[in-house]
Parts: structure tokens; C-alpha cells; sequence
């Protein structure tokens, strides 16, 4: 009897067990913007890298080592391959039909993947090749094929764990077409980001029956501007005006932020962006446990998780090593020779072979009147030797399109003198201060990419003179024609006038971001870095030396003053020597 009743009471606990509703746990690991920062190295800045895959992959393993494989999903947002020197190995090197960035996600089992303008703008070849690669899924609901309006990519997809269904939503920034020229987006158009969101959830929800939605918006956690109307990064209107979203995953601004938004109907949607090129990445866990009608009792949990104290995985590493080594041989493959030297801190006192070799390529390559550009490093130094592919980005470290846009004389006039008057203090004896810095003389107030230059004109600039006593002396235009304050003229400019805030623009010339944008003539098929890097291979060997367009006045007092700031500038930029030491600095080699 007693067994008898010992059997029954274990049947009857296994029957209690059966009826326990299951706990599920799955977990969305998302990166975006990572700029083609698939290894350990840094071959842009010749150094070990403490971001990107390398890193990922080490997170993703933990990950899985806790919930199981079977519950993790690694999805991508966007701007996998933007940076350089990768979309040129993309481009004009890879030889392999699964290209060195699709075999990296795959390796690491990306299954969804958003469509960013970085992908767009390396064209529609590459692109499709991309995809084609890929074992994931591109989804993307408002990039349309401009004559039927339909989707080009997916407009979202469903990927089902543990009895999970999760869909994805891609959306891109509608001003994605402000970054891309008109050959990029031939046969393309962008559709209303809110509008192609509620369509997609609705489609969703009628067709799917999933347990969550999460969007991956390549666009920043921000709203429509009330003051410009950019709709530029807007996934917060789009989180509180579209109901459904349980979760958003962000990028395409570089910015970091977590924030919580009230939907419409009521719902808490967090909105999270985990930066660029992978140092830090989006976490977002589901829980619940299983029911009749799929996942009851639902939580979502966002979090943005760091890499940086993590270490690289060594099985990731190995795998990708031959392709590795195939990237470093083609980046770092010599196109030409250097003449002379270049100092990259000379800029802050007239003109420099180091801008002057970027507003050679911008008049170059536009035909504009006239050139703008900045320094973007003073630590930069280029002495005689041979350049690589991979040098071109140290050389100039911004990427983006060339861009070609009209200005009156008397805003080039405004924004120039701005500028000048923000960086240089008046100085009313050859030995007096010229820079100016923090109260606590730790660094220069302004970031050194304020001091605007302009090529294609004739100027000086009196130092002894204050803003309104012809501080900025006028003499004419570079071709020997007068300087007009009326006139309208042509001017090229790189992609980060039009995507940063610039004071000299904004404050003195009064052209804010927006209002620039709407003045572009012609964008660049190539990102500037690549026209530089043309520039280097069509001339062979490149002379370094200043265009001597402009200068400082009262030129007998600037050898002194230039001594000593440059003094001011060892202590404070280059400890432990003197700044006239190249070895201080890395030279291009």
C-alpha cells in the first residue's frame, strides 16, 4: 500500500510540474553605427583598438553562456561598413564573393541588419553584394524603389526563439538624402518615417502575432526640431505617436543615450543607442513565461552594455586572421611619395600644407569660386617618405561627401572674420599671446577645427587690430578678380559643415545647419577622403607646401610670437619634449 500511494504522490507532483507555466528569458544584443570596426586594430590610426567586434563577440559568448544560445539574437543597426579606410577595401580591393564584413557578422550570427546612409552612399553595387552575402536579414520599410513605391529590403521580419516571436522594423532617417548625391539615390526614394512605422506595426500585428516589436531606427533618440522642422532624428516622435513598439534600437548620430517615452497608448518604450563603432552595445531582454496565447507576464528590459573593459575572442580573432591579413595587405599598399614637411600645427598660424593639400582637392574636384576648411588636429606631422591607403583617413579624419554650396561675399566675409576673432586674441606687442586658452591653460578654448580657412582668396589678418578696425583685410579673389560683398559665389565645403554645428557659420555668417543644407549645388560621388587619396596616386609624388593665400599681420612680430606659443603649446599638447621633435608626434609614413 505504502508504494502504491509513494507512486501516486510522484505522478501527482509531475502532474503539478506539468502545470507550472514556463519561465522563457531571450535577449537582443544590437550594434550599430560600427564604421567597419570588425577587428582588434585600428588600421585607420595605426593602433590596437579597444572596440568593435573583436569585443562584441566576446559579449555575445557570455551572453549565450548564460541563457543558452538558443535565446540570444544579435541584430546590427546600420553603418556597418561606413568608415574608412573598409568601404575603399570594400569597394576597390575585396576580392571574396562573402566580402570581409558580411563574413564577420555572419561569423557571429547576425540575423537582422538595418540599412544606414553609410551603406548607401558606398552604391547600390556594394550594396546589393552586401546583402546577397549576408545570411541575416536586411530590413529596411521606408526605402522605397522610387517608379513602384514598394520596399527594396524587407520592411521588417520575425525571428522566433525559444517560443519568442520577435519582429524587427528597419526605418532609415528621412534626411539620409542630405549625405548622398543623386546617383546614389537614382531609382530610390525615402518614404515618411512615422507614417512607414505605423504601416509596418500595423502589417505586423495583422499578420504575425508576435510577443514584441522592436525598431531598428537608424536615426537619433530625438524629436522633430520645433525650431527647424528637421526630421532628421526622430525616433522619440516616432516612439510616442506610433503604438506597438516594445523597444527601439538608435544610431546614426554617434551619441550614446538610453531614454523612456509614454506612447501613445499608454506603453513605456525605451529608446537606447549604443554609439559608434562598437564600444558599447544595446541589451534587450525579454522575459516572461509561456501561456496559451504565446509569452504572458511580459517584461522588457533595456540596457546599454560597455566592451571596453572587456578582451577580444580569441576565436573570433583566429577566424577572421587570413582575412585580416588580406585587409592590412591591401590598406597598407604605398600610392605615393612626400616631399618636404608638414605640420599640422602650423595651421594656427597661417596657411599650411596640411589644410591647403584639402582645399587643393575641393577646388579640384568642384570647380567652386572658393574653399573652406579647417584644421581637424594640430598632432599630425608628414615628413619626406611614402603614404598608404590607410594614411589618407589620419591624414584627414573626417569622412562624408564633398559638398558644393552657395554663399553672398559678405557671409563668407562674417564667417571668416567670426571665426578669426574666436580663436586669435588682439595682441599689441610682438611678443604677446595670440591663442587663446581655458582659465585653466589646460587646452585652447576653441576646438582647433573653429579656425576657418578659405582658399580661392586673398587676405590678411591684423592681430593688433580688434574685430571692427579691419582685423580681416579683404585684398580679392586667388585669380587677381575683386572681392564681392554682394556677390553670390560657389564654395565647397565637407560633409561636416553640413552635419555639426559650426559657430562660425551659425553665429557669424547667420546660415544655420538647416538653412545650409537647402544651398547645396552638387554632392560628391566619392567621400573627400577617397579624392584625397586620388589625389595622392594621380600626382605620384606630392610636394608639401603651403598656398601662402593668406597672413598674419604685423609679419615682424609673428617669428616671435609664433615662438612663443609654440612653447605654450608643448606643455600643454606635447609633454616631455619639445613640439618641433617629430618623433613626438606620429608621422605619416
Amino acid at each position: 500500500m505504502k508504494r502504491i500511494y509513494l507512486w501516486m504522490t510522484m505522478v501527482f507532483a509531475m502532474f503539478l510540474a506539468s502545470c507550472q507555466p514556463e519561465s522563457v528569458k531571450v535577449a537582443v544584443v544590437a550594434t550599430s553605427d560600427l564604421e567597419g570596426a570588425l577587428f582588434s586594430y585600428d588600421f585607420k590610426n595605426a593602433m590596437e583598438s579597444r572596440n568593435g567586434l573583436t569585443f562584441i563577440a566576446n559579449y555575445l559568448k557570455e551572453v549565450k553562456g548564460e541563457l543558452g544560445d538558443e535565446n540570444v539574437i544579435f541584430v546590427d543597426n546600420g553603418d556597418l561598413f561606413a568608415g574608412w579606410p573598409m568601404a575603399y577595401y570594400l569597394n576597390r580591393l575585396e576580392k571574396n564573393e562573402v566580402n570581409i564584413a558580411a563574413e564577420a557578422m555572419n561569423l557571429l550570427g547576425c540575423e537582422v541588419y538595418g540599412i544606414g546612409e553609410g551603406e548607401l552612399s558606398q552604391g547600390r553595387d556594394l550594396l546589393n553584394r552586401h546583402a546577397k552575402a549576408m545570411k541575416g536579414s536586411a530590413v529596411c520599410a521606408n526605402l522605397v524603389d522610387a517608379a513602384t513605391g514598394k520596399p527594396v529590403f524587407k520592411p521588417y521580419t520575425v525571428v522566433e526563439r525559444n517560443g519568442v516571436k520577435c519582429a524587427f522594423v528597419g526605418i532609415i532617417t528621412e534626411e539620409a538624402v542630405a549625405y548622398l548625391s543623386v546617383a546614389q539615390m537614382e531609382g530610390l526614394k525615402i518614404t515618411d518615417c512615422e507614417a512607414t512605422a505605423r504601416d509596418a506595426i500595423a502589417e505586423i500585428k495583422k499578420n504575425e502575432n508576435p510577443d514584441v516589436i522592436i525598431g531598428l531606427m537608424h536615426m537619433g533618440a530625438s524629436s522633430v526640431s520645433k525650431r527647424t522642422k528637421s526630421r532628421e532624428d526622430m525616433a522619440q516622435t516616432i516612439a510616442r505617436n506610433v503604438a506597438g513598439f516594445d523597444a527601439i534600437v538608435c544610431g546614426h548620430d554617434g551619441m550614446r543615450r538610453s531614454r523612456t517615452v509614454e506612447s501613445i497608448d499608454g506603453k513605456q518604450v525605451v529608446l537606447a543607442s549604443p554609439g559608434r563603432r562598437g564600444s558599447f552595445a544595446v541589451e534587450v531582454l525579454i522575459s516572461g513565461v509561456r501561456g496559451k496565447n504565446g509569452i504572458e507576464k511580459k517584461s522588457v528590459n533595456v540596457d546599454i552594455k560597455s566592451m571596453l573593459a572587456r578582451t577580444s575572442d580569441k576565436e573570433y580573432v583566429q577566424a577572421m586572421r587570413a582575412r585580416v591579413q588580406e585587409y592590412a595587405s591591401g590598406v597598407n599598399k604605398k600610392i605615393a611619395s612626400v616631399k618636404g614637411e608638414m605640420k599640422a600645427v602650423d595651421a594656427l598660424f597661417g596657411p599650411s600644407a596640411y589644410v591647403d593639400i584639402v582645399h587643393a582637392v575641393q577646388l579640384q574636384n568642384t570647380g567652386a569660386d572658393l574653399s573652406i576648411a579647417h584644421p581637424y588636429t594640430i598632432q599630425e606631422v608628414c615628413v619626406d617618405g611614402e603614404v598608404s591607403i590607410a594614411d589618407m583617413r589620419r591624414f584627414y579624419p573626417v569622412g562624408g561627401k564633398l559638398y558644393t554650396v552657395t554663399m553672398k561675399g559678405s557671409e563668407i566675409y562674417d564667417m571668416l572674420l567670426h571665426s578669426l576673432s574666436g580663436y586669435y586674441m588682439n595682441v599689441y606687442k610682438k611678443n604677446g599671446n595670440l591663442l587663446k586658452y581655458n582659465r585653466e591653460n589646460t587646452r585652447l578654448s576653441e576646438n582647433c577645427k573653429s579656425l576657418e580657412s578659405v582658399a580661392g582668396l586673398r587676405y590678411n589678418v591684423h592681430v593688433n587690430k580688434k574685430k571692427d578696425e579691419g582685423k580681416l583685410q579683404i585684398l580679392g579673389l586667388a585669380n587677381g578678380q575683386p572681392f564681392k560683398l554682394d556677390k553670390e559665389y560657389t564654395v565647397a565645403v565637407s560633409a561636416d559643415y553640413l552635419q555639426n554645428a559650426n559657430l562660425a557659420f551659425s553665429i557669424g555668417a547667420k546660415i544655420k545647419q538647416h538653412e545650409l543644407r537647402k544651398r547645396i549645388v552638387a554632392i560628391s560621388e566619392k567621400d573627400l577622403t577617397e579624392l584625397i587619396l586620388d589625389y595622392f596616386t594621380a600626382n605620384k609624388t606630392v610636394q608639401l607646401k603651403p598656398m601662402n593665400n593668406w597672413s598674419l599681420q604685423p609679419a615682424a612680430w609673428m617669428k616671435d610670437i609664433k615662438e612663443n606659443e609654440m612653447k605654450k603649446i608643448t606643455d600643454v599638447y606635447f609633454p616631455q619634449a619639445m613640439i618641433d621633435d617629430a618623433a613626438l608626434m606620429p608621422a605619416i609614413k
